[in-house]
């Protein structure tokens, strides 16, 4: 075994796969083929493919001539982009050609951070990784490696999972489990059963057919399609206004969407939940849910053991295909009373009330949530919200009246620690009206076309090989088991650990993204962790801050390099490789790739991989992406390049897709409705399960986990934010602002902040100041100032603005790649993540720290950042430099 501390020379040396290769002072060198130029086509190609700039998928036209991608276009025949497409998009030529891309495998040559690279091979690469690996595993354990992932256009993330579960590492993550979009899928998944409401993240299906749809309002809450998805959503949400469809908008900001809207809530960050639970008692109180169908569809007229908070149940189920027999008030005898499933017309079920049986004091789910929603009234709700109470009113009467209807939630919520609860209540606002799988709601169970194992899940995630003593040593895993559903770590744990090397200490770490040191809370933290493990690898398309403190960069394909089977809609759509440049390669390669290598090196779990029998119907390995795509394409009876030259094409008609009323259909098995997808096949609004997913991880643990320190709350409950800017707050005095963020038209997370016609329309972050706050500090439109949080201080130019609630700003995430070869790296100037929190408080199920909603100072700057670019003329740098012929590169 190698010893812990060798360097990367010295393993290197050690193995034997030094190359003749020169140093390379600039990872962009390039070194011409010698072997002969291939015959040149003239000839234009047109070919369909799909975007991934961000995560809408977007229809594409891409225009070839001689081996180059000359035009990109929207392709009219994608039912959600129409042939729209936005900035992101149409940047991915200055993307792919960009002159600081990654172009092959680079070993650290100089000090972490001094950017000093040689090229070796991918076999010397993929060598390195996996012995040191290997060397990891036998004298730390395998959960010393640490993988992640991220960065909003990756192709495929569960292909990590798959290789950490294989590996037998219980540590990746990706910002997203905890802090984008996990929660919402969590309490989505486990109260309904069926896709959450976020227009992002293509969801909302309902919304995409204007001429039809019967939707009379949509709540955009704490999402601005506009902004975040402009070709796709953005585009759908105009569609409906055009033809009458009233808008709510919950966003401190006035973004174009709330410019539209018909009542605008520019509420305080980090309150969400204490104005949802506001609209839960005025809808309970005014009796604007639909009663009937809370009764006979939703868990909340079953009784509550207000010691245990568990149902009572009269029967428990020992058949998998029926749910337990629940038990409710019955008010035509006076009794507690089993109600069968569905529904029993000879029973007349309480809604509400508190009852005593055998001297145990219970009450119904409905009755828990009214008082637990009870103390919210409006004018408390306006009062801790910054907001009009009579404009709260309006906004849920317009909602609740104006049917059918739909909540959209967005990212906002899952950026603090009452993420999950947020989750919660927002569900439960649709719930209570019925609002789920009838035309015009946004909640629907549409049919698929059956390619993949589970939606969404590409790779096969391979979970059981993750032995069950690996799984217990997640960190996090044990206290925050929501983040199971997505078999994954806790960040901040992660972070935790490799500071304090407790419980153990982290040595390795593989990263895909664009650039955690952007994306990741109290960033100082991350780059104090970086220095205490001995070899960091970084996967992307260009060199990021992260970069500069990595030993290893691999070069990951661009979007319109890459091979996917997309499901858009009633469609299938493929992603297909349109050109190839230098030695990219598809992460979702690269994971098969070094677990393969790792199996040749003695890995006895990777070997075990290869076995299909072992593996059942989930694919060992492949060497090449058209292998992995012909496993799932096969399914339709065709080869991977069968399926891209058909596709785009329907795998079945819009009439047959939009299948509404599922839980109504009849089950052949049990001849009784099918209803949802949850234990008790009802709407879970008491969300029971997530006691015993607190317990013991079930359902989404492979195996069962000790206990978490408390029980989950099954209702949502309000949690006042850490850094809390009302009265009595010492902190409040020196930083009297909350900070908020949000996202932009031209860049997604962390991404493309080095493409130039982006960067000359949005050259630096702004600061969103209300003018009474930059009155008050002495602050003008377009000076630069100074933000200041207990954790860091930034610059930022100003924004002077009506736009925005008073006691807000607003400033997106940042990064600056002119400045990746100084002392910054790129990270220090105008990062809003230095500012943000990554300590406790966390979420109690999912761990989210706070990334929106804490308290900042500002103060006017003489200046900008040293080194940074701000004029159009700056960026010409980053222009890709056009040829007539690509030359061959190897």
């Amino acid at each position: 075994m190698q010893g812990k501390n060798m360097s990367n020379k010295d393993y290197l040396s050690a193995i034997s796969i030094m190359r003749t290769s020169p140093a390379v002072g600039d990872i962009h060198d390039l070194v011409k083929s010698t072997k002969p130029k291939m015959e040149r086509d003239t000839a234009e190609k047109k070919i369909k493919t799909c975007c991934r700039a961000c995560i809408a998928n977007c229809g594409v036209i891409a225009t070839v001539k001689n081996g180059r991608v000359i035009k990109l276009e929207g392709n009219p025949e994608d039912p959600m982009s129409k042939g729209r497409m936005c900035g992101k998009g149409l940047s991915g030529i200055q993307a792919l050609y960009h002159p600081n891309r990654t172009k092959y495998p680079m070993l650290r040559a100089g000090k972490r951070g001094e950017n000093k690279w040689r090229r070796i091979t991918w076999d010397d690469a993929l060598e390195m990784i996996a012995r040191r690996l290997m060397d990891a595993r036998e004298e730390f354990g395998a959960e010393s490696v640490v993988c992640s992932t991220g960065g909003g256009g990756n192709p495929e993330i569960w292909s990590i999972a798959r290789f950490c579960n294989v590996f037998g590492t219980p540590n990746w993550f990706e910002p997203g489990c905890a802090q984008c979009y996990l929660p919402r899928v969590l309490a989505y998944t486990m109260m309904y059963g069926g896709s959450d409401s976020s227009i992002a993240d293509s969801n909302c299906l309902e919304l995409y057919f204007p001429e039809d749809t019967p939707i009379k309002t949509l709540v955009l809450w704490g999402t601005d399609p506009s902004y975040s998805c402009p070709a796709s959503g953005g585009g759908a949400v105009v569609d409906l206004r055009a033809k009458g469809v009233k808008t709510v908008v919950i966003d401190p900001r006035f973004t174009p969407d709330a410019a539209k809207a018909d009542v605008w809530l520019p509420i305080r960050p980090g309150t969400d939940v204490a104005l949802m639970l506001c609209w839960i008692r005025y809808i309970i109180e005014n009796k604007l849910y639909d009663e009937d169908f809370v009764l006979k569809w939703t868990n909340l007229p079953y009784l509550v053991d207000v010691k245990t908070n568990m149902l009572l149940r009269a029967r428990e189920s020992q058949n998998p295909e029926e749910p337990d027999t629940f038990t409710v008030w019955d008010r035509k005898t006076n009794s507690a009373q089993p109600l069968e499933y569905p529904w029993n017309d000879d029973l007349e079920p309480e809604l509400e009330g508190t009852f005593t049986i055998d001297g145990r004091e219970y009450k119904t789910g409905f009755q828990l949530l009214k008082e637990r929603a009870e103390p919210f009234t409006i004018e408390t709700a306006a009062k801790n919200c910054w907001l009009d109470a009579d404009k709260i009113e309006e906004a849920i009467l317009l909602f609740a009246q104006n049917t059918p209807s739909g909540l959209a939630l967005g990212v906002a919520t899952d950026h603090n620690p009452n993420s999950m609860q947020a989750a919660m209540a927002a569900a439960t606002i649709d719930l209570l009206l019925g609002n789920v799988e009838k035309p015009g709601t946004l909640l629907q169970r549409f049919n698929t076309s059956g390619v993949f194992d589970m939606p969404n899940y590409i790779v096969p995630i391979a979970s059981r090989m993750l032995p069950r003593e690996q799984l217990k040593k997640r960190l996090g895993g044990t206290e925050y088991k929501g983040l199971h559903l997505w078999y994954a770590a806790h960040p901040a744990s992660i972070l935790d650990a490799m500071l304090t090397g407790e419980p153990y200490q982290p040595k390795i770490w593989i990263d895909r993204s664009g650039n955690k040191l952007g994306a990741l809370a109290n960033t100082s933290e991350w780059v104090k962790a970086m220095g205490k493990m001995d070899f960091i690898v970084h996967m992307y398309m260009y060199a990021t801050s992260f970069s500069a403190y990595a030993d290893l960069l691999l070069p990951a394909e661009e979007w319109l390099e890459t091979n996917m089977i997309v499901e858009t809609c009633n469609t299938l759509v493929a992603r297909q490789q349109v050109t190839h440049l230098w030695e990219t390669m598809d992460e979702t390669l690269f994971w098969s790739k070094l677990a393969k290598r790792c199996a040749d090196l003695g890995h006895e779990n990777c070997k075990k991989a290869m076995d299909p029998e072992f593996m059942g119907k989930d694919l060992a390995y492949w060497d090449t992406m058209e292998e992995l795509m012909d496993h799932f394409t096969g399914r339709l009876g065709m080869t991977w390049k069968e399926f891209a030259r058909k596709a785009p094409f329907e795998y079945m008609t819009k009439d047959e897709w939009r299948e509404y009323y599922i839980y109504r259909k009849m089950d052949p098995k049990t001849n009784k409705p099918t209803g949802f997808d949850t234990p008790s096949k009802k709407l879970e609004i008491y969300l029971e399960s997530l006691i015993p997913l607190g317990r013991t991880g079930q359902p989404f643990s492979e195996y069962p986990l000790p206990p978490a320190s408390k029980d989950y709350d099954p209702l949502p409950y309000y949690m006042e934010p850490f850094e809390s800017p009302l009265e009595g707050s010492e902190l409040a005095e020196e930083f009297p602002l909350v900070m908020t963020n949000g996202r932009l038209p031209f860049f997604h997370h962390n991404t493309l902040r080095n493409v130039p016609w982006l960067r000359e329309l949005y050259p630096a972050p702004e600061i969103w100041l209300h003018t009474q706050a930059a009155e008050k500090y002495g602050i003008a439109d377009k000076d630069w100032v100074w933000i200041e949080s207990k954790r860091g201080k930034i610059r930022a130019l100003a924004y002077v603005t009506e736009g925005i609630n008073p006691g807000v700003v607003y400033m997106e995430r940042f990064w600056n790649p002119e400045t990746l070869n100084t002392e910054t790296h790129g990270w220090k100037e105008m990062n809003v993540n230095v500012l943000s929190k990554s300590d406790a408080p966390y979420n109690d199920v999912v761990g989210t720290y706070t990334l929106r909603g804490f308290l900042v100072k500002v103060s006017k700057a003489d200046s900008p950042p040293e080194g940074v670019w701000l004029k159009p003329e700056d960026f010409k740098a980053w222009l890709p430099k056009p040829v007539d012929y690509t030359e061959e590169i190897r």
